[in-house]
């Protein structure tokens, strides 16, 4: 029996057993989906291969795939080992943006019935992460300034301020920029320096099914807040792409 055959019954004996789960398990069933479904030519090349590298097409006739559970259109494993999952075509009126690929990252046969699937998260740290702290002196002494810039005005995130690493000092707000009172928040005046740890959280509100990441770790830094009072972390890869990537780490 070819290595084709294996996964695909493989696959779809997952695709039966998986029916009756919830649905925060929808993300496996899709991969699975769109890998049962595939088009004759892809089916040719790889059997001629004895691979699975090839592009699977999810075949679908509604208008409004882009909106649905089920929001991807092909999954390329490429023969270097690499894979992209790209999201269905917008087919409608008004058009909705969204980035073009769902995930990336690297593909393995680990075995005749097993093939894993790793989105680039899972080993190194996306461009999404970077930024830049500027550090100044200046307004009130009494308070700490931070201002965020984001590449867009699309950023659906919550912003987390943990000081000293006591949560009953942190700040979470959906504002870019604050001014948070030293005397609330941060160690006496004395002690000039703080530990300060930037985080977000996606704003998930309204969503039925989210499959991408919740928490983003943006830096953990000593600063000395007396030298400087005014801080302003530029964010310059943190756009839509990143924010909807959606991470995998699944065997099929």
């Amino acid at each position: 029996m070819s290595l084709l055959k294996d996964i695909k019954q493989k696959m779809e004996m997952l695709f039966v057993k998986s029916g009756t789960k919830k649905r925060y398990k929808m993300r496996i069933l899709t991969i699975i989906l769109i890998l049962f479904l595939v088009g004759c030519n892809s089916i040719k090349n790889i059997e001629l291969q004895n691979s699975p590298a090839g592009t699977y097409i999810l075949r679908s006739d509604k208008l409004y795939q882009a909106l649905s559970d089920n929001n991807y259109s092909q999954l390329e494993l490429n023969p270097d080992g690499t894979f992209k999952l790209f999201k269905a075509e917008i087919t409608f009126s008004p058009v909705v943006e969204q980035c073009e690929i769902a995930s990336k990252g690297k593909w393995t046969v680990l075995s005749n019935d097993l093939l894993e699937l790793n989105s680039e998260d899972k080993y190194l740290k996306q461009k999404g992460f970077e930024y830049d702290l500027k550090k100044e002196n200046k307004f009130s002494q009494d308070s700490l300034y931070i201002q965020v810039n984001f590449p867009s005005d699309y950023h659906p995130v919550r912003l987390n301020f943990h000081f000293n690493n006591n949560n009953s000092k942190s700040v979470k707000t959906d504002k870019t920029f604050m001014a948070i009172p030293k005397s609330m928040h941060l160690w006496d005046r004395k002690i000039t320096t703080n530990l300060i740890r930037f985080s977000m959280d996606a704003d998930v509100s309204g969503t039925t099914l989210y499959r991408g990441r919740i928490l983003f770790s943006i830096f953990e830094e000593y600063i000395d807040t007396e030298k400087y009072n005014c801080l302003t972390i530029t964010l310059p890869y943190f756009d839509r792409c990143f924010l909807e990537f959606e991470p995998y780490q699944e065997l099929i």
